[in-house]
């Protein structure tokens, strides 16, 4: 799928290794939501939006809760991890977890070597493997499956001598994440931060493969309920267009998405349960 190119990172290489495994997610969410389910409940004034974020003070900032490498783990289910360049399933040309390179100066921000040597690679030789990798996309016209490339990532592996170093891509992920997805999230769902963590990976997975703009104009009613907190109909809103070679995953994708929402949905019902038993 299309990717919006990144800005500049700052790359920390931490292994893949390091990243937490579906049970330890899986274990960290439900504790998560146990927290939140027997945190103390803040008194609502009569008529107040449901998409209000949660007051912040400067020695506690909600924010810090946001686990950006655990929301990068989910991608990396969906996008794999691709350490050279390739053209996407609509001729971009692409790295890392779905990481679209707008340019050549896109690609060199990045920390190539060659696959051979592992020496780093000159910015001219950065240049030139984006031109050829680029310039491939004459090779599919005419084959191409409802105007889209017929071909995987692996088609490319070879055709360049530069590949991003062990960890890069992650580290590339986070920090987009961080940079480029949460701060104009926050901005499009005030309330972002205190949404239940499935409805927060739900929402990020939906910005990573529509851009946060596509999916506000593209998913009105997904991003209406959002702020409602209305995530059962945010689920049944959510359902993206799959790509003609991409049906199976996109499908999966698709119902694993609404299954987080379905999830948030009954979490913020449980926790508005309690709310309502303390106020009793």
């Amino acid at each position: 799928m299309t990717r919006i190119a990144p800005g500049t990172a700052t790359f920390s290489h931490a292994p893949l290794e390091q990243l937490p495994t579906q049970a330890e997610g899986a274990a960290s969410e439900v504790s998560a939501a146990t927290c939140a389910a027997h945190a103390p409940q803040r008194s609502v004034p009569a008529g107040a939006a449901p998409d209000q974020p949660a007051p912040r003070t400067s020695a506690n900032s909600r924010h810090a809760t946001i686990d950006a490498r655990g929301l990068a783990a989910d991608l990396l289910q969906w996008e794999g991890k691709v350490n050279f360049m390739y053209l996407d399933t609509r001729g971009f040309v692409t790295t890392g977890i779905g990481n679209k390179l707008a340019s050549a100066e896109d690609a060199n921000a990045l920390p190539w070597q060659h696959r051979s040597t592992g020496l780093p690679a000159e910015p001219s030789e950065v240049r030139a493997a984006f031109v050829q990798v680029n310039d491939m996309r004459s090779e599919y016209v005419g084959k191409r499956v409802n105007g889209e490339n017929p071909y995987a990532a692996a088609h490319y592996e070879r055709r360049t001598d530069l590949v991003l170093p062990e960890g890069t891509a992650m580290s590339l992920a986070i920090s987009r994440l961080n940079k480029d997805f949460l701060p104009p999230l926050r901005g499009l769902f005030p309330g972002f931060d205190s949404y239940p963590a499935p409805a927060q990976r739900a929402i990020v997975d939906m910005a990573y493969t529509l851009g946060v703009e596509g999916l506000r104009t593209k998913f009105p009613r997904f991003v209406a309920a959002c702020k409602r907190g209305d995530f059962a109909t945010a689920a049944a809103q959510s359902h993206r267009r799959t790509q003609a070679n991409e049906s199976r995953k996109g499908d999966a994708r698709n119902v694993a998405t609404n299954n987080l929402l379905l999830e948030a949905a009954r979490l913020a019902m449980s926790i508005q349960s309690r709310a309502r038993e303390v106020r009793l």
